[in-house]
């Protein structure tokens, strides 16, 4: 009992999006938490040489919600 060969279709013949294969789901912590945390790190490093505490707060809470963001393992 053998097992018949899969036949491979010629390239002119291939549509193009068999090439492609299933849609991946992205999660949060790598599309929304990730850029969130760079984001904030950057911004306290900008905050050091700021005088204003607006942007220590907003550079802290862009921190913060970057960190739970990648915590999460969420999928969206």
């Amino acid at each position: 009992m053998s097992e018949r060969a899969i036949r491979r279709k010629q390239s002119w013949m291939r549509s193009h999006s068999e090439g492609f294969g299933p849609i991946k789901q992205v999660g949060i912590a790598s599309s929304i938490g990730f850029p969130l945390l760079v984001v904030g790190a950057l911004m306290l490093v900008i905050a050091f040489a700021a005088i204003g505490s607006w942007l220590w707060i907003v550079a802290g809470g862009l921190l913060a919600l970057g960190i739970l963001a990648g915590l999460s393992h969420r999928i969206i």
